[in-house]
This record gives structure tokens, sequence and C-alpha cells, in this order.
């Protein structure tokens, strides 16, 4: 390649599904990076029932049959034709061309991640969007890495290193999407990284089930609770919380864990499930032994406000901060972070190492799909 700067659009449908979020940026796939336009596309309701359905299957029934079922290929070709008038809306409200987009990273929604049998999906057919759209596609970030022995997951550490490694000596960035994870940055360079555990999947869980709202707002529902101590013990000797890093998780392992108890009142279990969500990110301060200058904070979890107070609570004295009072929009770190990656997969460079996933060896994210 050799083009200095790309334009690059990152696409990420988080595990939450709360929508689609895009990021424009122009990068040279290093430290040089100009955000452009982030937005938020929301997914109709029954597009996400059926992609909670493909989840299902794709956890409990054999990968390859559901992979060749009409179903999935009608999920499918749902999300791929919402992702193709949502790059169109995006263009035309930006006052942007098309022809202006050097590359596409695609991170379509996780229908299924098991790093032991080397499986990892997303929704979104690359070769067939660049072809519709004549533009290059990068996708499948996580299956190099898979392959490689790595987790496939946390991917962002690459881009939290590029945006914010000059803001301390040792700096940990926690993204709280449905699943939690963290980058931990010393002297500029990735010392570790890993997912934690649960973000908000537990949460939103809890609030669609019993107070039909797909998330606490603000965290308020769960201020008005009380916090169940015995409760709150049990959950903290839970398997995947000793797990070494490198480890990572999707949103369904978290579906067979059963923190509802019927017999509790409901916001006291939420206040209980937030407390211990903001535990165990805290918790992460345990795997290292020295001081850290800054903690920053990204994702959608930095708006439930009981949650973050929680996370002060339980790490008095550090230096905490959201990203957005850096400069950097907590609501889209992913989704550049995506676009970001994707200008690496064109110059060849690695995004995902040894340190941050668990990797054999450091690899070179995504899959490019060219046009015909």
């Amino acid at each position: 390649m050799e083009k200095k700067e790309f334009y690059s659009l990152g696409i990420m449908s988080g595990t939450s599904l709360d929508g689609l979020d895009f990021s424009l940026i122009k990068s040279n796939g290093r430290k040089k990076i100009k955000l452009l336009y982030n937005t938020n596309f929301s997914i109709q309701e029954d597009l996400k029932h059926d992609i909670n359905q493909l989840i299902e299957k794709f956890n409990k029934f054999s990968f390859k049959k559901v992979l060749k079922s009409e179903f999935f290929h009608s999920v499918q070709l749902k999300f791929n034709n919402l992702i193709l008038r949502k790059i169109k809306i995006f263009s035309k409200k930006n006052s942007f061309a098309l022809s202006d987009i050097d590359v596409i990273g695609l991170h379509g929604n996780t229908l299924i991640h098991n790093p032991k049998k080397k499986i990892s999906l997303q929704l979104g057919d690359a070769s067939f969007l660049a072809n519709k759209l004549k533009i290059l596609f990068v996708s499948e970030f996580r299956n190099n890495d898979i392959f490689l022995g790595g987790q496939g997951a946390p991917l962002v550490p690459i881009y939290h290193q590029a945006i914010f490694s000059d803001y301390g000596k040792n700096v940990i960035v926690v993204n709280i999407g449905g699943i939690s994870n963290f980058t931990l940055l010393v002297g500029k360079k990735i010392f570790l990284a890993s997912d934690i555990g649960p973000g908000n999947v537990l949460i939103d869980s809890f609030c669609k089930k019993n107070f039909k709202s797909s998330f606490d707002n603000d965290g308020k529902l769960a201020a008005s609770g009380k916090i169940i101590n015995k409760y709150l013990i049990k959950w903290c000797k839970k398997k995947f919380i000793k797990k070494p890093a490198p480890k990572s998780f999707d949103n369904y392992y978290f579906k067979t864990i059963n923190f509802l108890k019927p017999s509790i009142q409901k916001k006291d279990l939420l206040r209980t499930l937030t407390f211990f969500t903001a535990k165990i990110i805290a918790d992460s301060k345990n795997l290292f032994n020295f001081d850290l200058d800054k903690w920053i904070f990204c994702g959608g979890g930095v708006k439930n406000l009981t949650l973050i107070n929680d996370i002060n609570s339980l790490l008095p004295g550090e230096n905490i901060l959201i990203s957005d009072e850096l400069g950097w929009d907590s609501s889209y770190i992913e989704s550049q972070a995506f676009a970001f990656i994707s200008i690496r997969t064109l110059l060849n460079l690695p995004s995902s190492y040894p340190n941050s996933t668990g990797t054999k060896k450091q690899n070179i994210c995504g899959i490019i799909y060219k046009p015909d």
C-alpha cells in the first residue's frame, strides 16, 4: 500500500444489541488518527429477536448445521441489507462520497465465540457487501488469532495503545460493554490485556426480565436497592473470575449463570448485580503489583452512574477518568478501533499479541475482501 493515510469506516455491533456504531477516521494505522464522524443506528426489534434466536441455536446445536440453515441465511441477509442502508445514510448525512472510503471494517454482532473449539462467528457477509458497494472490506477479525491459539479477544488494545499511551507511564483502559475488558499500558506498550467478565450483560438481562427495560438508565433502578452481602460473597466465588488472563467470554456464557432469586426484592438483586459487576472490574488491579497513573473507562457501561460510583468506591485514591474527559467519545471507541485495525490489516501490521490475547505469536487481524 503506497498511501500514507487512509479513510476507514468502522462498523461495530456490540453484544448488547443496542445498535450499530459507525465511525469514520483518517489514520496511518499507527499513531496519527483523526476522528471524522460517529453515529449510532438502531436495530429493528424483529431483527434483534432473530439475532437472539440465532445465538441460542449456535450455542445449543451443531455449528455446521445451524450455519447451513435457512434461518441463518435469512438473518444474514436482513443484517447485510441493514448495513447497506445505514452506510448510504451515514454517507449522505455526513456529506462524503462512498468513493472516498478506502476500507470498511465490519465487526457484526457475535453469534458464538468459543476459542476452545476454534470458533468465533459474527453476522455480516463482507464479500457480499464489498461487491455491492465496490469498496474494500475487512472482517472476521478474530479468526487468525484463535487459529494461533489466542482467545480472539480483546482486540481493541492496539487502539487503546494508540490513543491513550501518552496519558501516563502506567495506564489501564477498561471497556465496559456487554463484556468488560482491560488494556494495561506500561511505558506506552501493551503489558497485558484480557476480558474481565460481565460488563452490562447481567444488568441488562435482569432489567429485561424484571423491569421490561433493555437497560438500567443511569443506574437509577439499582440506586434504589440495597446490596445483599450473602449473594455477593457467593457470586464472587464463580469459576470464571478465577480464570487466568488473558481470557475471553461472550454474552451467552453468562446466560448459563443463575443470578435470579425470585423471593428477593428485585431492586436489591439489581443493586447487588451492579456492585458485583463493579467489584470484578475493580479487582483487575490484583493482577499487577505496581501503581497505576490512571484508570480510563469507556464503553456503554460508563453511562450507568451507579456502576461507576461503585467502581470509584472500590478504587479509593485512584485517578479515574471517563474517556470523554480526554476527548474520546466512550460510546465509539470500539467502532473506531475496528476502523483503525482495518488500516493495519491493509498495511500487513499486527494487531494482536501474546500478552493481549494469549496467541502464540503476534498476528494480523482480519481478512480482506475485495470487490470482484
